[in-house]
């Protein structure tokens, strides 16, 4: 009876288009009521939430990008991504591609990496004749990698979750973002004959070493973040202020990082840490009075039931995330249906590593999925394109990222082997 109660009232707030956090935490409330639980349960559930250091990492990351998008160095980022892959068939498209996994790793986030290098990419594009609702699919589906790639805000979450370490989980987030990248860009290169779009002359050997020493020291900064997590400086946390440390130092000596702009980063940065919490506490409400109605325990018998084994039970979490990567928040989504997914994967034997990285790219899916990706509705801000035009192109994308994930899905040492070198 709670289960239809709750899970009603949340279909129905979305369906009214309500924020998710609105959503979840009304949803949460009626089912308190409904159970006769006292209300109160409410700011114990949020502050538990909230208790929990590692989840320390993701407003110091959030800002950490935000700096680095406003301090210069996404655009120091794109011309040495285009001094690589400018002269290619569809030069820019393949440059919008490779700045925005550059960009991932800096940011951790989609949201972050789209309006970074969309904002960048856009009217070059369209000044090379790069139809607009191209520019627009191509600059959604390269941010994918931005919850993929370390240091991923997601992974982050999941590993709060699951109590997975976040240091294994960056590490195996390497590989899969790197193959989703080149995957996009071959996709890009078949595409662009169509856009009939003729490439860019080769820039030479100079402009790269050029163009390189420019991007140097934010290129720089995933590196530090990673070999600081396994050279056992800091934790993943900790890796999170050292990264927004160090972008401050670097827009500022690059002489980019002006007050107004050191205003907006944390502003930016503040609103959109205050959003994903908001989302971590409801969700995490609601993940507790699931629970407690034994609701998780239940699915899980039942999808082990029906599963029968790992490679079908796989193939049913990755259906089940597309569907619900297209109409939730991907926060509230590794919060709520973790905690229902996860146990029956450890009962198989899938390794919690890998479930991660497989949970993770499908909810980044979701992103360039309609009808509520998040990365489609700011592509489409920054290019001005309507969405209906933005989802007739981006299926190709999305085609070459279902082929992704069904390699990182049944083909583990794709995510683990970095893992297990180096674990």
């Amino acid at each position: 009876m709670t289960a239809a109660v709750i899970f009603g009232v949340l279909i129905g707030l979305m369906l009214l288009r309500a924020p998710i956090a609105v959503a979840l935490g009304l949803a949460s409330v009626v089912g308190l009521v409904v159970s006769d639980i006292n209300l109160e349960i409410v700011v114990q559930r949020m502050f538990s939430t909230n208790n929990s250091f590692p989840l320390l990492a993701v407003p110091f990351f959030i800002l950490a990008g935000e700096i680095m998008s406003l301090g210069g160095m996404s655009r120091r980022l794109v011309n040495f991504a285009a001094s690589l892959v400018g002269h290619l068939t569809g030069g820019l498209g393949a440059v919008a591609i490779l700045a925005s996994s550059f960009f991932a790793a800096l940011s951790g986030s989609n949201a972050a990496t789209v309006a970074a290098i969309g904002g960048v990419m856009n009217e070059p594009m369209r000044e090379k004749g790069y139809r607009p609702q191209y520019t627009a699919a191509t600059v959604a589906a390269a941010g994918v990698t931005g919850m993929i790639i370390p240091p991923s805000i997601l992974l982050i979450l999941y590993g709060v979750v699951t109590g997975v370490s976040i240091a294994d989980l960056f590490l195996a987030g390497l590989a899969p973002g790197i193959l989703i990248c080149l995957s996009l860009l071959l996709l890009n290169r078949v595409l662009a004959r169509r856009e009939g779009v003729e490439p860019e002359p080769f820039a030479g050997y100079p402009t790269i070493w050029t163009s390189f020493k420019s991007a140097f020291w934010p290129l720089l900064m995933p590196v530090i973040i990673l070999s600081g997590i396994y050279g056992g400086v800091f934790t993943p946390t900790e890796a999170a202020i050292v990264a927004a440390f160090y972008g401050l130092i670097v827009g500022a000596a690059y002489g980019e990082l002006k007050l107004a702009a050191l205003y907006r980063a944390f502003s930016r940065a503040v609103i959109s840490s205050a959003v994903v919490m908001f989302i971590m506490n409801s969700a995490g409400v609601f993940a507790w009075l699931i629970t407690i109605d034994q609701i998780p325990q239940g699915v899980s018998r039942y999808l082990a039931e029906a599963a029968g084994g790992p490679v079908v039970y796989l193939l049913l979490v990755n259906i089940f995330l597309l569907i619900v990567g297209c109409l939730m928040n991907a926060a509230a989504a590794i919060v709520i249906f973790t905690s229902i997914l996860y146990p029956t994967a450890m009962s198989f034997g899938i390794d919690p590593v890998l479930f991660g990285i497989i949970v993770c790219v499908n909810l980044s899916i979701g992103t360039v999925t309609p009808p509520l990706g998040v990365d489609l509705f700011i592509a489409s801000a920054i290019t001005k394109v309507s969405i209906e035009r933005i989802v007739m192109m981006i299926w190709p994308f999305i085609l070459v990222l279902l082929l992704d994930l069904m390699l990182i899905t049944y083909f583990p040492p794709v995510s683990l082997f970095l893992v297990r070198l180096l674990g």
